[in-house]
């Protein structure tokens, strides 16, 4: 067998955006089944800052935070689906906390000089 790779390649469906992503098959069969191709195609996949668009910092976006609640599950507690958390300078196992314990992150953008939001950059 030869060792060609089977390519697909989307760009985002977002006017005017240029992001893209790449995925590599080892068989045409496999990328004919894939989930991707099923799913992205026509226009459908979608660059992380117009799928999560008020996660993504930006001059327009100073802040976003997220809330992380414990649960009880019978298996045991989690965040959501993780019983394991971390992010830069943190850590957090949800069997640690009682139910209902709150993690709250907050990612806060400082620019160096004051800058007039504008329009975003990339479309």
């Amino acid at each position: 067998m030869s060792g060609r790779e089977w390519p697909l390649r989307f760009v985002c469906g977002h006017d005017g955006c240029n992001e893209t992503v790449n995925y590599r098959y080892s068989t045409k069969r496999d990328l004919m089944e894939s989930f991707e191709l099923k799913n992205y195609s026509d226009g459908r996949w979608r660059c992380i800052r117009h799928v999560r668009a008020n996660e993504v910092l930006s001059a327009n976006n100073l802040e976003t935070r997220a809330v992380l609640t414990v649960e009880q599950k019978p298996h045991g507690r989690y965040f959501g689906s993780n019983g394991f958390i971390f992010g830069p300078g943190f850590k957090a196992f949800a069997a640690d906390f009682p139910e209902g314990a709150q993690v709250i992150v907050t990612a806060t953008l400082i620019l160096p000089t004051p800058v007039e939001p504008e329009e975003e950059t990339r479309a």
